[in-house]
């Protein structure tokens, strides 16, 4: 058998300011040798595919695997280059006797607010209808009727944060055995409850509403044989579109009205919760005086309206402010993205004072740029690997410098970043169990990230695109009436 695969990793904030462009996605491709390498040595979906393939013996071509980044929309020009470029290698490749694709299912251009099912689409016209067409979903994936009716199969991870990739991946490579080996015949459903969630209710833990639906979804597979995977996606709501939100995908063999009622029981079971989705957040005010008055700490403060993972600029100031002007001691601010100011201290050096004025500089979403005053202790080239089980690797946040401004120890990184976890601070010198405040760009993973060091944890409503309080977003194309935005 010859199977080809490829991956197609946009990930849009719709209303982010910055663009993802034809640079980007030529400079993040992976092709050839290289693609088969890189990913079947990480614990990617197309790494657990390639596992499963060579167990079977089949014959594998890479196609093309494009990771450009989290910011705002991609331009056409970059997502039409993107697409071209995967379809034209698929021709090339053709005939195949199926493919598999990862995807993250966010993807919006500045013209066409489905990407990923726009790409879908093109290649299902290359192939015909009798190719298997499997696709892996990251858990924050916007499901449009348009993915779920071009590809064969949607599977999607069941962790959040995500550690599953290369399981799910796994699990394609068994499900496409059986379809090419003729002993499965896929039926698949959609369905999606008028419901917008935001990330930061989208934990599977116990006591969180996904963690319950994820059970269901456990419990209705292990049921009956004739259920093959389902899926729930949570949706990535600054990714605006028609079908921004959860939504659920199941697929069996054969049984189409099985897959159908499943689909309407689950997109119920998350109507019903819907209630438990809404936020529960403080103001920065309030967040830092907690911080600095509590004895359980260190107190973790989730700065999630800027997080690294939600295409924001990183650049976010409200935390700081509070903390300077509340005059907080044994506080950590995770990071600010701010190039200029990081080749500033970078120039003044190690040991030497700075004044500097540090973030809110790419849009006035996310704060004011705020004047800190203090002594360059730490320049770092930004690279680290994590230590946790989702989020895995090694990350590269730029030329990185910390600045000690007495009590409050900024770090400043040249790119936004997510953070979420110790190594981040360690690699810079900061023993985060020996600090009172960890202030974190994230909306949910810093929560298990941070669980080996943190014994306070408040998620704090700072201003930001990524703000987890929806009706404060511009949406344009999202279906409506859908809750919280409509009370319905």
């Amino acid at each position: 058998m010859r199977v080809a695969v490829g991956g197609y990793l946009a990930v849009a904030n719709s209303f982010a300011t910055q663009r993802t462009g034809l640079q980007q996605f030529q400079r993040s491709k992976l092709s050839g040798d290289e693609l088969l390498d890189r990913m079947g040595r990480g614990d990617s979906a197309i790494g657990g595919f390639l596992r499963g393939a060579q167990e079977r013996g089949w014959e594998v071509v890479p196609l093309h695997y494009f990771f450009p980044g989290l910011a705002g929309k991609n331009t056409d020009e970059g997502h039409r280059w993107a697409k071209e470029t995967l379809v034209n290698s698929i021709r090339q490749a053709s005939p195949l006797d199926g493919i598999f694709l990862q995807l993250h299912g966010t993807s919006a251009s500045d013209s066409i607010p489905d990407c990923d099912g726009d790409l879908l689409r093109a290649i299902r016209q290359v192939i015909g209808e009798r190719v298997p067409l499997i696709v892996s979903l990251d858990g924050h994936a916007n499901v449009s009727q348009l993915m779920a009716r071009q590809a064969t199969m949607l599977i999607g991870v069941k962790t959040n944060p995500h550690y599953d990739f290369y399981q799910v991946g796994y699990q394609a490579a068994r499900v496409m055995g059986g379809v090419l080996e003729g002993s499965l015949e896929l039926k698949t459903a959609w369905a999606q409850p008028a419901l917008v969630a935001p990330l930061q209710k989208l934990y599977v833990a116990p006591g969180w509403p996904m963690d319950h639906l994820m059970r269901l979804a456990r419990n209705r597979t292990a049921a009956n044989s004739r259920i093959i995977d389902i899926s729930i996606l949570g949706g990535f709501f600054v990714s605006d579109r028609f079908e921004t939100g959860p939504s659920v995908v199941v697929t069996t063999h054969k049984e189409a009205n099985l897959a159908r009622e499943i689909a309407e029981e689950l997109k119920l079971a998350c109507w019903a919760r819907r209630r438990e989705f809404l936020t529960d957040m403080v103001s920065a005010a309030e967040a830092v005086r907690e911080a600095m008055t509590t004895d359980e700490y260190p107190v973790i403060l989730g700065d999630l309206a800027d997080s690294g993972g939600a295409g924001t600029p990183g650049d976010g100031t409200a935390i700081l402010a509070e903390l300077l002007k509340q005059n907080a001691r044994g506080a950590v601010i995770g990071n600010i993205a701010d190039p200029a100011a990081v080749q500033e201290a970078i120039g003044a050096g190690i040991g030497k004072q700075v004044n500097l004025t540090v973030g809110g500089k790419v849009d006035r979403f996310h704060g004011e740029p705020v004047a800190i005053t203090g002594r360059v202790r730490t320049i770092h080239d930004g690279v680290y690997t994590a230590s946790t089980r989702f989020n895995s690797g090694t990350y590269h946040r730029g030329p990185t410098v910390v600045v000690d401004c007495g009590g409050i120890e900024v770090i400043l990184t040249s790119r936004p970043c997510l953070v979420f976890e110790p190594n981040h601070f360690r690699s810079l010198g900061i023993e985060p169990s020996e600090r009172r405040i960890l202030v974190c760009k994230a909306e949910l993973q810093h929560r298990a990230g941070m669980a080996s060091v943190g014994r306070t944890f408040i998620d704090v409503d700072t201003p930001g695109l990524a703000t987890q309080e929806l009706s404060r977003l511009p949406f344009k194309e999202i279906r409506r009436p859908v809750f919280p935005l409509d009370d319905i």
